[in-house]
């Protein structure tokens, strides 16, 4: 299916792929254990409503997100599933999640009574969240006992839904501080679920999930991997497609002969007379500046290396061995065309970061259209 073009780039967002790849990860995690799709940074960059329902549609029965705002958005989009804002909710949107059915994590006695205060007649549901060995949101471990005593002087007015933490590094080669984190966890969950009334325990990230079964218990939540991108280390155990395409025009074609620069700083010189494509897309687009001179493309069927440094709104492309290219022809900035791929993945590499930021990049002037939504 083709999107419908309204702009000079535009990101299509496979729906089914979203879909698959809930299936895989829910089959993964097997019998009794929950998937809680990841959708926060409007779902990885891919569209978070769009990735919620597709993610719903393939099996997931929890949404998680890191802001109220993001929340917000998916209730006001109809949708109903249970949520989680696993980043901090302040002391005035507590009353916005209790009104919007959202289950917030804490991590001190300040946090606990602001959910207090907010709890009424929608009675909120808190998450405790515990520092394992992050070092950013969460109890410290020293901190345990007083925080366990001050949920359970809550729980008249207040549910302790979960218990959770978050790896620090369940994407590394070795396996051995995770693993001891886990046992930390687990500690403090022996310690403390009977008498806060049997929690729903999670910790397994994407990497965690597909690396260390031990790590699903009542629920694992995928992020990374619910947008087709494996973490390091974590083999082929579940197929999972990357769901985003990110597309732009070409605008204009020219020729240009040795000595001629293109770009900012004419850090490109041509050695060749050099057939020379502008695309539509640059860096407020999501497209690294350091991919100047180091990119690629994909367009006339060829895979064509970016020349110059990318600008704000435009890149410049060798097409000289391509086939015919004009203006208003697209060509495919991430993702697949006439055998060649550009992966998220690749990308990153090449630039010195991660896939997720890639991916995220993309900015909101790109509009994003589903392809393969079968409506749920």
């Amino acid at each position: 299916m083709q999107a419908t073009v309204v702009t000079t780039k535009w990101a299509e967002i496979d729906a089914a792929a979203l879909r698959d790849n809930a299936a895989s990860l829910r089959a993964f995690a097997g019998d009794g254990c929950a998937v809680m799709a990841m959708v926060k940074a409007n779902g990885y960059g891919h569209g978070a409503v769009t990735a919620a329902n597709a993610a719903l549609d393939g099996g997931a029965t929890w949404l998680g997100v890191s802001a109220m705002v993001e929340a917000v958005e998916l209730r006001r989009a109809g949708i109903g599933a249970r949520l989680l804002n696993a980043g901090w909710t302040t002391p005035a949107e507590m009353a916005i999640a209790a009104a919007n059915d959202v289950d917030v994590a804490v991590f001190t006695p300040a946090d606990l009574a602001a959910a207090r205060d907010a709890s009424g007649t929608n009675r909120l549901r808190v998450h405790w969240k515990i520092d394992t060995g992050m070092g950013r949101l969460g109890t410290r471990l020293e901190d345990v006992e007083p925080m366990r005593a001050a949920l359970l002087g809550a729980r008249d007015a207040i549910d302790v839904a979960g218990i959770f933490t978050h790896f620090a590094s369940a994407d590394d080669e070795a396996t051995d501080v995770t693993v001891a984190a886990h046992e930390r966890f687990l500690a403090v969950v022996a310690e403390s679920a009977e008498s806060l009334g049997g929690p729903l325990v999670h910790c397994a990230n994407s990497a965690a999930a597909l690396r260390l079964p031990e790590t699903h218990h009542d629920i694992i939540r995928p992020g990374i991997a619910l947008y087709g991108y494996p973490p390091a280390h974590s083999g082929d155990a579940v197929r999972l497609r990357p769901a985003m395409r990110v597309c732009a025009l070409v605008t204009q074609v020219k020729d240009v002969g040795p000595g001629d620069s293109v770009g900012y700083g004419r850090e490109w010189m041509a050695t060749r007379r050099t057939r020379v494509a502008t695309v539509a897309a640059g860096y407020a687009d999501g497209v690294d500046r350091r991919n100047g001179n180091r990119g690629a493309v994909i367009a006339g069927g060829a895979v064509c290396p970016i020349i110059g440094r990318i600008s704000m709104d435009q890149l410049s492309i060798d097409v000289s061995e391509a086939g015919e290219i004009r203006a208003g022809d697209p060509v495919v900035l991430l993702g697949d065309e006439a055998g060649h791929r550009i992966d998220a993945a690749d990308i990153a590499a090449s630039i010195g970061t991660i896939s997720y930021e890639v991916l995220c990049a993309v900015s909101s002037r790109v509009p994003r259209v589903a392809v393969n939504d079968s409506g749920g």
